[in-house]
């Protein structure tokens, strides 16, 4: 678990439905001030990595959203959920590496019912546009440059206020900015410290294709980087990312009662989630599961 903030500029701000969720009370979810933020970021058993104060005021933002969110390092997290599947008494072969290439539905229904299988998951997120011929699935572009979380300056060095043996350490920090001037909902400005690198970020741009960071982006995330705090004339960056979010107005978990009915095999779909799969994995996993 790690602090996140979000930063915003109006300070009647409309408070969101899961910080209010009587199941989402281990977020610790505080409204906050900038001034009251900033204290809080140097508390006692509360001590966590901030931008300038002075900058994110300048900026116009009058207060922030501060909450506790667990942070996923996505490569280990999948290789444990991989062991854990093929370490089960009830896993019979793991392929994860077919070789295999699937153009319509009907193909992965084939091999299914080649392997002895009577159901079929769905879960190839953008695959899923040609396989499904669901037109109404894009890919949201999102681009993030790396830094190295061990060796990262800081524009302002910041050390814990207390060296008590029950004091924290200081925290690395999530940030989010989605309105101006450092952000916007589609070209958002945030920091999420995971694994061994900090990924900055970024964009969500519905329809865009482009597979390589664009200059522009390069400079303007760099920009984020130094807003949020990082050092970037000392700190280069030690990677760089471009993805594609499977995005559709609405997610799809359903059972494909047409293609189940007409090939034999049950055909459930999940797929759609766009920037929030690591946000609902579990619950779609199981409610897919239910559906099978």
């Amino acid at each position: 678990m790690l602090p996140a903030v979000a930063f915003k500029r109006n300070g009647q701000s409309q408070i969101p439905d899961w910080a209010t969720d009587i199941n989402s009370k281990s977020l610790s979810f505080q409204h906050l001030s900038i001034d009251d933020l900033y204290k809080e970021s140097k508390s006692r058993y509360s001590q966590f990595r901030l931008p300038r104060k002075d900058d994110i005021e300048a900026a116009g933002y009058s207060h922030a959203w501060l909450f506790q969110t667990p942070i996923i390092d996505a490569p280990k997290m999948l290789m444990h959920m991989l062991e854990e599947i093929e370490t089960n008494q009830y896993t019979d072969h793991v392929d994860i590496e077919t070789n295999k290439y699937y153009t319509t539905i009907e193909e992965m229904i084939d091999e299914a019912k080649a392997l002895g299988c009577d159901g079929l998951v769905n879960c190839t997120g953008m695959g899923s546009k040609q396989l499904c011929n669901d037109n109404s699935l894009v890919g949201a572009r999102g681009v993030l440059l790396h830094y190295d979380r061990a060796s990262c300056v800081w524009r302002e060095k910041q050390e814990p206020v207390s060296t008590e043996k029950n004091a924290e350490a200081m925290q690395d920090t999530v940030i989010l900015i989605e309105e101006p001037p450092y952000g916007s909902e589609t070209m958002p400005c945030y920091m999420i410290p995971r694994g061994d690198v900090i990924a900055v970020g970024g964009s969500y741009l519905e329809g865009d294709e482009e597979r390589s960071i664009r200059q522009t982006e390069r400079e303007r995330v760099i920009e984020n980087a130094q807003a949020m705090g990082i050092d970037v004339e000392k700190s280069k960056h030690v990677g760089e990312w471009v993805g594609f979010r499977p995005s559709r107005p609405t997610s799809r978990l359903e059972v494909d009662e047409k293609v189940s009915s007409t090939s034999g095999v049950k055909v459930v779909h999940s797929y759609g989630y766009g920037g929030s799969g690591w946000t609902v994995f579990v619950g779609a996993a199981r409610e897919a599961a239910s559906l099978m």
